[in-house]
């Protein structure tokens, strides 16, 4: 026969273990109460990457316009990032990539590779086209996943931890855990590879090439202002 009181004992167990699943729920949820919810902005880490590594230099075929490019040949910052059609993390990551490659204030280009043996180019072509993505897609090739696993570590073979990797125009190579918000690209970009626009041009809205002709010039001319 159950009495008042077990059945007030068990009323409390069920009160607590409710409380319980609320706080884990809110843990999973990431409600801490007052605590800020943002996360702060991930800390980049220097790679020390030789100039003629097989992922920099190795030609690649852009799926969804069939042009040939190597990471390499782009003159501002560009985002190299491993991936699976099928993962759910890569996905989410494309989002925040999205939200800066539409962005005014981020100047970027972003190289997204498959290294699952199950993406044909057709399949990432589609889901390029399908979420309305507009940077380049490319099928990472066994020398070029060997390379950057030789720099990054097989965290790379894993599309579910793989890094975010930034290359910046002066050669300079940093790594991202991901997933890496959009709103913190910008700052990091600017800290690592510094205001450099997608011509290449310096603060003063020169090129290199531009500011180095000036120079030669105006050191010409000062040499026949002296004679």
């Amino acid at each position: 026969m159950t009495t008042g009181r077990d059945t007030v004992a068990r009323r409390d167990i069920l009160q607590l273990v409710g409380a319980g699943s609320v706080a884990a729920l809110a843990g999973c949820t990431g409600d801490d109460g007052d605590e800020s919810n943002e996360e702060s902005a991930p800390e980049p880490e220097a790679v020390d990457v030789s100039e003629d590594a097989t992922w920099r230099t190795a030609a690649l075929t852009d799926v969804t316009t069939d042009e040939e490019f190597s990471v390499e040949d782009t003159e501002r910052p560009v985002i190299v990032h491993t991936f699976a059609i099928g993962c759910a993390v890569c996905r989410s990551q494309h989002r925040e990539f999205d939200t800066v490659y539409e962005s005014d204030d981020v100047d970027v280009e972003i190289v997204d590779l498959t290294i699952d043996p199950n993406d044909n180019p057709e399949d990432i072509r589609a889901h390029a086209d399908e979420e309305g993505y507009e940077w380049r897609f490319g099928v990472a090739s066994d020398e070029v996943t060997g390379s950057l696993s030789s720099d990054f570590g097989r965290e790379v073979t894993s599309s579910a931890s793989s890094p975010v990797i930034v290359v910046c125009p002066d050669g300079g190579v940093y790594r991202l855990e991901k997933k890496v918000d959009a709103e913190h690209f910008e700052s990091i970009l600017a800290d690592v590879c510094g205001p450099v626009d997608s011509s290449g041009s310096d603060d003063s809205g020169n090129s290199t090439g531009e500011s180095n002709a000036t120079n030669s010039s105006d050191s010409d001319d000062s040499t026949n202002s002296s004679a």
